[in-house]
Order: structure tokens, then C-alpha cells, then sequence
């Protein structure tokens, strides 16, 4: 039997938007900020380049999707255009027929015509293996909770990855329509969800303070940063059990190279991909 399903770059014209943000909100029931704002914001408003996405079509019904979202990196001193994939979805009655697998080969071969030199992504438990037929692993992500401004250390190693933030994309990043943040301190909070506990995005993000009451004293922690000294700090681990959804980082080379970047050496915080 000929395969029926098409596979189609995404247009991000308003109609496009409605039908991914409907898939998105039936596979994720929980993630009700996937809007048609939110997906125009994180889509097309970016000062560092509209997104690539691919739909995966039945007919004229939407029955697979996944984004990667562009970005400025740092990669062993170099400044390079990198991708960041996300919002991965197939309807339920479509799974084990290798949407996703097809979905993302259209991407890749898009993002390396549109000269992307890598990129990064975060699986859960459910999807690190799938991912892992096209990604690298790095390492799983760290999860802390604890108080204040985490310690950095005198003399950090220089990063083997990390997003650069330029102001404009920064203010972007902080214009989330679906998302409230705050700053204190220099550093960028958000609600985790959980009560009396204040999700950090970013530290020492120059910003001036703003108004309004932060979520909670508590701090809760997630990505990896080798310039932080842990010892030093107020913040402990959170055990894997305890933990919504663990993630792993996962890395793909897209200049023909295969290398994964020191993951010792690796910077990628809640900024990078807001995992709340």
C-alpha cells in the first residue's frame, strides 16, 4: 500500500498556527501555553530567525509535528548559528509508523541548506531514546532546589557550549505571552509550579530589578553549569525520584564533523529552553 502520509515545511501563517497549537494541546493536555501567540512569538518573532518546523500530514489533517528554534551559540570559542529542537508531536492513533524519524531527517536537511552548524534538544525518559537515533548524548541535565545566588567559581573552564544572548534576543526571550517573570538580583525567576518555590532562568543577567512579588523563596535549579561551585552553595540536589521529568541534553553536529562538545564543559540553563 503507498504511504498516505505528506510531509510539509511549516508556513507559520495563521492557519498553520491554529492547527499546530490544536495537536500540540491534544498530545500535551498539560502544556496549555501552546497557543497560537505563544507559537508565533517562539516561531517567527525571534531576532535570532524564524523557526524550521515540519508537519506531517493525513490527508488534510495535521497529524505530526516538531519545531527547532534558532539560536546563537558559543562552540569551543567559536560563535556559530545553532538550532534548538522542540514541541515533537505525533497524534496518538499515528505512533509507531516513524513520523517523528521522517519529520526530523526534512529538518535536518533543511537546517544544513540554511547553513546551521548544530544542535541541541532535551528528552524525557519516554523520548531520549528515539532521539538518540539522530542526537548525541551529552548528559542529563542537573536539578537543584535550594536558596540565593548560586556561588560561581574564581576561575571557570572556558565553555565547551553556550548560547549567547544578545540584548535584543534577551528582551524577546523575556516576552513570552503565555509567561510571567521576575528579577531579583540579577537573576531571572519564574513560577516552577510548585508553592513557595521560584524557578531560576538565568543569574547575573544584568537586567535591573522589576517589580512585583517573586513566586517563593525557595529556588529551584535545572540545567548544567560548570562555572557554579555546588559546595559553596545553598542548594542540594533534588533526587531523580522527586523529579517531574528527568532530562537529558542531547547534541548533533550538523557540519559533518560527529563531535559532541566537552560535556564537562557544557553551559545550558532554564533560559536556553524553559523547562517550566
Amino acid at each position: 500500500m503507498p504511504d498516505a502520509y505528506r510531509f510539509a515545511l511549516a508556513q507559520f501563517d495563521c492557519a498553520d498556527l491554529e492547527r499546530i497549537s490544536a495537536l500540540l494541546r491534544a498530545v500535551f493536555p498539560r502544556a496549555r501555553h501552546l497557543s497560537t501567540d505563544y507559537l508565533r512569538w517562539k516561531y517567527i518573532d525571534n531576532p535570532d530567525g524564524e523557526a524550521i518546523a515540519c508537519n506531517a500530514f493525513l490527508g488534510a489533517e495535521l497529524v505530526g509535528h516538531m519545531a527547532a528554534v534558532p539560536m546563537r551559540a558559543r562552540i569551543e570559542g567559536k560563535d556559530q548559528a545553532a538550532l534548538f529542537f522542540e514541541n515533537g508531536a505525533v497524534a496518538p492513533l499515528h505512533r509507531r509508523r516513524r513520523l517523528q524519524s521522517r519529520i526530523s531527517a526534512a529538518m535536518f536537511d533543511e537546517a544544513v541548506r540554511q547553513n546551521y552548524a548544530a544542535a541541541v534538544g532535551t528528552g524525557n525518559k519516554y523520548s531520549t531514546g528515539p532521539l538518540l537515533t539522530r542526537f548525541a548524548m551529552v548528559r542529563p541535565l542537573e536539578a537543584r532546589v535550594g536558596f540565593g545566588i548560586p556561588v560561581r567559581r574564581a576561575a571557570p573552564p572556558a565553555p565547551s557550549f553556550e548560547r549567547v544572548w544578545s540584548e535584543e534576543a534577551l528582551r524577546w526571550r523575556l516576552c513570552n505571552p503565555e509567561r510571567r517573570y521576575f528579577v531579583r538580583n540579577g537573576q531571572v525567576l519564574a513560577a516552577s509550579g510548585a508553592p513557595g518555590i521560584a524557578a531560576v532562568l538565568l543569574d547575573e543577567s544584568g537586567i535591573a530589578d522589576q517589580g512585583g512579588a517573586a513566586p517563593g523563596p525557595l529556588r529551584a535549579w535545572i540545567g548544567l553549569d560548570p562555572g557554579i561551585d555546588w559546595r559553596r552553595s545553598r542548594y542540594v540536589p533534588i533526587p531523580k525520584l522527586l523529579r517531574r521529568s528527568p532530562l537529558n541534553l542531547v547534541f548533533r553536529d550538523m557540519t559533518g564533523g560527529g563531535t559532541v562538545p566537552d560535556p564537562d564543559r557544557f553551559v545550558f540553563r532554564a533560559i536556553d529552553f524553559d523547562p517550566w
